[in-house]
């Protein structure tokens, strides 16, 4: 194997996070070695962004669009959480199946089944294996500003043990959906994710390193509601916004984005009668949309609508009125599109994507159309 790569993915990790808090750390990589701002691909969610990263492909390659799928076909729909969704391997497969040790460390539970294959350490702040609670204790909850910190250090405690030749790690968002960068609660959290980040470095001084995150965060002041809006019209539709999961406390399923699926062929009706709200910064129809942010075809419904900078789009009947003031933070927008990312032991000032991670440490599970 060549020289041992760690992938380090900060959720929700918007620029300002970094830039307010004084993180000693990060703030020296970004004037000593590699620092470049790239683009998350669209829907700027969780699975979309974590699929293309692993795999070094876009949405339409990967075929994830969304934390949620729903077929019109029976009306019902599931959370996104099995690897048997990706359509393209993953670098953990490609490394492991040359002979090479692959791990998988996160907080969220997900994301162990939806990237893990491959992996053949996979850890989990939110269930992880007995031995592990016993070395480091047992990790705070999911909802708390703790829990990345544990997935930190059972990171480190797996390079210090097994040196494995590939490492994929990610935090969780919550502390960024819950708190704005300047304020004490936020800083004191990029603080100790800085130190373990210093840490990582000494501890890991063999690693090629990347960090960067899988889309940002912005303050939210309006939620419209898209069903509603098109009932009015006399159109019936499906709203699925890609940012749904089972993390509710973070975003309560309200995104910057989402994909309609009409029970009516009314096409430009509908799309007419979204664009016309406030808030809504663009509709486009399946085939544009496809080719606009690279989606596949066959997963994202008959309209794609983005929000501007302070809109979410709520799930149907949530509010009794179309549009509602609201105070979140949340993500799934282009808005929340530019993100951080810094590297160690390889160049990432020519990275235009958070997915060109892979390129960059010279792993390849699949050449990129």
């Amino acid at each position: 194997m060549r020289t041992p790569a760690l992938l380090l993915i900060l959720d929700g990790f918007d620029p300002s996070y970094a830039e307010l808090a004084s993180a000693p750390h990060l703030d020296a990589l970004r004037q000593h070695s590699s620092f470049a701002l790239v683009d998350a691909v669209l829907p700027t969610v969780t699975n979309v962004n974590h699929a293309a990263i692993i795999t070094g492909q876009f949405p339409e390659r990967t075929g994830i669009a969304s934390n949620f799928r729903f077929d019109p076909k029976t009306g019902s729909g599931e959370f996104i959480e099995s690897s048997a969704a990706l359509r393209c391997p993953t670098v953990l497969e490609s490394i492991a199946e040359r002979g090479g040790k692959t791990a998988l460390i996160t907080s969220k539970r997900k994301l162990v089944r939806f990237l893990g294959r491959g992996a053949q350490f996979a850890v989990t702040a939110e269930d992880p294996p007995r031995e592990l609670v016993q070395i480091l204790g047992p990790p705070p909850p999911i909802y708390s500003d703790q829990i990345d910190d544990w997935t930190l250090r059972a990171l480190l405690h797996l390079i210090r043990t097994e040196h494995p030749d590939v490492v994929y790690c990610t935090t969780t968002d919550y502390v960024m959906h819950r708190w704005p960068p300047d304020t004490a609660e936020a800083i004191a959290y990029v603080r100790r994710i800085d130190q373990r980040i210093g840490e990582l470095l000494e501890l890991a001084h063999d690693y090629r390193i990347v960090i960067t995150a899988d889309h940002g965060m912005r303050a939210k002041t309006r939620a419209v509601d898209l069903v509603a809006a098109l009932a009015a019209a006399g159109i019936r539709a499906t709203f699925v916004p890609p940012i749904k999961d089972r993390y509710v406390v973070h975003h309560q399923n309200m995104g910057g984005s989402g994909f309609i699926f009409l029970h009516t062929r009314s096409v430009e009706h509908a799309r007419t009668a979204l664009a016309r709200l406030p808030g809504v910064l663009a509709v486009e129809e399946r085939e544009t949309a496809a080719q606009l942010f690279r989606l596949p075809r066959d997963t994202i419904g008959d309209l794609f609508a983005l929000g501007d900078e302070e809109t979410v789009f709520t799930p149907s009947g949530v509010f009794s009125d179309v549009v509602t003031s609201i105070d979140l933070r949340s993500h799934g927008s282009q808005h929340e599109r530019i993100v951080p990312m810094w590297g160690v032991g390889v160049d990432v000032s020519s990275a235009r994507w958070n997915l060109d991670t892979c390129l960059l440490l010279g792993l390849h599970p699949e050449e990129r159309a």
